[in-house]
This record gives C-alpha cells, sequence and structure tokens, in this order.
C-alpha cells in the first residue's frame, strides 16, 4: 500500500513539474507558441563601437517619449541603423528590457518611435507604418540577428544593421524571415 501511495506521488511530482516547466518556457517564448522563432533577439548593431554618427538628435530626446522609453537621458547606447535619403533609423537600448526604434526624417521634419521588450525581437519586428500621401505606408522596422528579409505586397527589402525600410505597402500583411523560417507580422490596416 505504501508503494503505490509513493509511486502516485512521485508521478503527481512529475506531472507538477512537466507542467510547470512548460507553462515556464511558454511564458518565455520558447514553446507553446504559434510564432516562429528567427535568431535569438539579440542586435548585434548595437553592440558596434559608437561613432558621432550615432547620436540622437537633440530635438528626439527632448521628446516625453525618449524620457519614458530610453534607458539613458542621453539616448545612450543609440546607434544609426540605417539611411535612406533624408530618413534616418536608429535603435535605442529601452528601460526595464526594452527595444526602441526611432526615425527621423530630416525633409519632412518629423520624427517618431516605438519600443517593446526585446523578447519580441525573436519572433517578430519592432516596426512603424507611417501612412504617405497616396494612402500607402512606408514601414521600417527592426527585428533582431537572424533575420534577413521583409517582405509585404510581393516586394523584398533585405534586412541591413538589423533594420529594413518598405515602401508602398498596401494592407496590413507583413513578413520578416530568414532562409529557413518566415513569420507573419500584422500591422493593421
Amino acid at each position: 500500500m505504501v508503494t503505490v501511495r509513493n509511486r502516485r506521488l512521485q508521478f503527481g511530482a512529475v506531472v507538477l513539474a512537466a507542467a510547470a516547466t512548460a507553462g515556464l518556457l511558454t511564458q518565455l517564448g520558447l514553446g507553446g507558441s504559434d510564432k516562429v522563432q528567427i535568431g535569438n533577439g539579440s542586435v548585434s548593431a548595437l553592440a558596434h563601437a559608437s561613432r558621432t554618427a550615432d547620436s540622437l538628435p537633440q530635438s528626439v530626446l527632448d521628446y516625453p517619449f525618449a524620457e519614458r522609453n530610453f534607458a539613458s537621458p542621453n539616448g545612450g547606447g543609440s546607434r544609426l541603423l540605417q539611411v535612406q535619403g533624408s530618413l534616418r533609423l536608429y535603435g535605442v537600448p529601452g528601460k526595464g528590457g526594452l527595444m526602441c526604434l526611432v526615425e527621423v526624417d530630416a525633409a519632412a521634419e518629423t520624427a517618431g518611435g516605438a519600443c517593446a521588450d526585446h523578447s519580441v525581437l525573436r519572433t517578430g519586428s519592432i516596426y512603424m507604418a507611417d501612412l504617405q500621401e497616396d494612402g500607402s505606408r512606408q514601414v521600417v522596422g527592426l527585428v533582431g540577428d537572424g533575420h534577413t528579409y521583409a517582405e509585404a505586397n510581393g516586394r523584398r527589402a533585405p534586412v541591413q544593421n538589423n533594420a529594413f525600410v518598405l515602401s508602398h505597402v498596401e494592407g496590413g500583411d507583413l513578413t520578416v524571415g530568414s532562409p529557413t523560417a518566415s513569420q507573419h507580422v500584422d500591422i493593421g490596416g
């Protein structure tokens, strides 16, 4: 009788431990999700040696957005990821595990930003979708290491320095991926 009771307790303990482990892995994004993991979520562009061009414009640092989200009041650790014409994209470390994408368009005299938990970069993108005069969107994004492209409307843009720019996007579908995996990102619309 004691042997049967001990086996039941051992079996119950194993089931409980397995359930707890599965729950933990799901919360960490390591299983139990319909999202495809691409890379490990690291942003190697932020590890490059700092240059003068990596500094955020003071006008961006003056926004309440910067104070609420950036890990450093002066945008320390920011890196210029891409330049396309008058558009500049920056990656900025955020508070409490956040990662931020900042876009500055000198010609349009606009700036914007989006932040999300760093773990998002394992399966998707931190992005902004800006409405253009023709009704399409310009989608800019920050992705983790391992992503090699972003695609929408049959057009593909390469990921360079952990960032991408896709112009003339119609609808709300975006795909980010690598040669071995891809993930749909709903950008609304």
